[in-house]
């Protein structure tokens, strides 16, 4: 039997309530209650609201990358552009609350037992999939009368144009939602459904969820772990302190001892660099404004250009380099002198004075040229080793030489704070990115060279996950490959893997029992079968930047959020928000930070002011 849910009065439909979701709610409902108007709210999810792909089950030694006191779902006045009536704890805050606390192992959280959470501690992921579903909780239970929030414990299948310029979601229980505007909030939709079968059983394409993903493989086996980035780690930490191995502090530093239960790990990628240290984030840690990488400077040059699309390579990468060189010299100043606030009021004045470049070469002539040639690359620039020897001795002595500036911290290491320009001012990044965005051979590189260097520079694991890796390498446990770009080998029946050196004058090869491909790649939203987005591709009624060729292969949308079809035409009412996004934006998976500008709230804003005038009014 088809139930259809026909709106009295304006009624949207949130498809997908994972922190994206969450945020257009938070939004809907922060305007309802400034200003009261009547609104049906569908939330449609086969998951509870809030985790999202924060799983609650996942074990502790799965850690985020972003510290605790940086992940919140409530904004604030500085986060939006909007009223914030709610208030709310940031992850953190809700952690000490709850009297929640850190074991000595720096991973396990139990309830009062241990240290007290400290804001700049990394938390198992699992606590912020409970704290999203406390928070979905208290954004629902605070939403005024006029508002009705449906909940829909059910997955959306299609979403069609209905009458009177409706439209027509339709649920996998027969249920038909007609709304006004409907919000498609998806995330990383492809992780919800099963991996396609591997064509050899001892490869693993997907390593989610973890550990079941590796249960075929046994102790004393041999696994190449392909990738150097998160979910390497995530697939580290598995075979290792998931199977009781544990870290001990040790002369050296840290010290790892084995359960017994490990596979040997070769680990390996195609660049042979080690993905850099989230590095110590200090409670007064200045965050400075852009000097030279900024959001007019953007502009001006997108002016100059007849279509409005940027050379990524002539127009915004000097800005970048600048302002990391910049960032450099800054917190060079900031030590010399003990006030890092001072230093960035005397810099920014006078870039105000005589420009960022005059401040360059009088940077230069005192300090001399800040280090970080070539450290925008993606690759190891064509350098060769000896031999497999040679190789480890260098990746470890870069691993362990960027463990002393990640412990230093930011405000403290100019190499660090060059980088967090990278992270600081993403959102001048995205305005880049933006429509009318970069041409085409630009938008292929920013979303290939680029984008995955910048995530290897500054999205890379806890300062802890380096020590660990060194101390893995030290006791035998993981070795390294056989340096860039080894040629990975498939067996010949029974036979092993076999991973080939390209990079080493005396040549090496490794073998393995299996072979995980350790980096999470996300699909084109049109080559998922089953999901919705599929669907809409399907039927035309959204298309994806494919046809622009590279790796960038989100949806298009406009600036607003809305859907451009095959044809080209704007959905008016059909919005698109999150990862699948990608290409039209950049970066568009995370939880918001309290006390920042959030690109995320700001977004789902602009989506539901565009959507209901009537109802949601910005500030500006």
């Amino acid at each position: 039997m088809v139930t259809s849910i026909r709106p009295s009065t304006t009624t949207v439909a949130i498809i997908g309530m994972g922190s994206r979701g969450l945020g257009l709610l938070e939004r809907l409902v922060a305007h309802c209650l400034t200003r009261p108007a009547p609104v049906t709210v569908h939330l449609v999810d086969p998951q509870p609201p809030g985790p999202g792909f924060h799983l609650a089950d996942q074990p502790d030694h799965l850690l985020l990358n972003t510290v605790c006191s940086q992940l919140t779902a409530f904004a604030d006045e500085r986060m939006v552009e909007g009223p914030a009536p709610l208030s709310g704890p940031s992850l953190a805050e809700w952690c000490q609350e709850r009297d929640l606390r850190l074991a000595d192992d720096g991973r396990t959280v139990r309830v009062g037992e241990g240290q007290r959470i400290r804001p700049n501690d990394f938390l198992p992921r699992r606590l912020l999939g409970e704290y999203l579903a406390w928070a979905a909780e208290a954004v629902v239970a605070a939403a005024p009368d006029c508002l009705t929030v449906v909940p829909h414990r059910c997955e959306a299948v299609d979403v069609r144009p209905g009458p009177a310029g409706t439209e027509v979601v339709e649920l996998a229980d027969g249920t038909l939602v007609d709304a006004d505007a409907v919000f498609v909030t998806v995330g990383h939709h492809s992780l919800y459904r099963p991996a396609a079968p591997a064509a050899e059983p001892r490869l693993i394409t997907r390593p989610y969820p973890l550990p079941e993903a590796l249960d075929g493989i046994a102790p004393g086996e041999r696994v190449a772990v392909l990738g150097m980035g998160l979910t390497a780690m995530d697939v580290i930490a598995s075979l290792t302190l998931g199977r009781g191995g544990r870290h001990e502090p040790h002369a050296s530093g840290t010290r790892y001892v084995p359960s017994g239960r490990e596979p040997g790990i070769v680990l390996a990628n195609r660049s042979g660099l080690p993905s850099r240290s989230r590095p110590y984030l200090a409670p007064d840690r200045v965050r400075c404004a852009p000097l030279a990488l900024t959001a007019d400077a953007v502009a001006r040059l997108r002016s100059r250009r007849a279509d409005g699309r940027l050379d990524f390579a002539a127009d915004v990468l000097p800005l970048v380099e600048a302002e990391m060189e910049l960032a450099y010299h800054r917190t060079v100043r900031a030590r010399e002198c003990g006030d890092p606030a001072a230093a960035d009021q005397e810099f920014a004045e006078r870039v105000r004075e005589a420009g960022y470049e005059t401040l360059l070469e009088e940077c230069r002539d005192r300090w001399g040229p800040a280090p970080l040639d070539g450290i925008l690359s993606a690759a190891a620039a064509g350098r060769q080793w000896a031999d497999h020897d040679a190789y480890t001795r260098w990746f470890t002595g870069e691993v362990a030489a960027d463990l002393v500036e990640a412990r230093a911290g930011l405000g403290v290491s100019p190499l660090k704070e060059a980088l967090e320009v990278l992270r600081d001012h993403r959102d001048v990044l995205r305005t880049a990115v933006d429509a009318p965005g970069l041409d085409d051979a630009s938008l292929a590189r920013f979303f290939g060279e680029f984008s995955t260097t910048v995530n290897r520079l500054v999205i890379g694991p806890q300062l802890d996950r380096s020590a660990e890796l060194l101390a893995l390498v030290e006791a035998g446990v993981v070795r390294l490959g056989p340096g860039p770009r080894p040629k990975v080998i498939a067996p010949a029946g029974q036979g092993p893997w076999i991973l080939e050196s390209t990079a080493l004058l005396r040549p090496a090869s490794v073998k393995a029992d299996h072979v995980v491909h350790a980096h999470v790649h996300e699909p084109s939203p049109a080559r998922v079968p089953g999901s919705l987005l599929a669907t809409l591709a399907a039927a035309g009624r959204i298309r994806t930047l494919g046809s622009r060729g590279g790796p960038a292969h989100g949806l298009a949308v406009t600036r607003e959020g809305q859907g451009i079809d095959l044809a080209g035409n704007t959905q008016p009412r059909l919005f698109f928000l999150g990862p699948h996004t990608e290409g039209s934006s950049y970066y568009n998976h995370y939880v918001p930070s309290p006390g920042l500008p959030s690109r995320a709230l700001m977004d789902a804003e602009l989506a539901l002011s565009t959507s209901l005038p009537s109802v949601i009014t910005r500030k500006r």
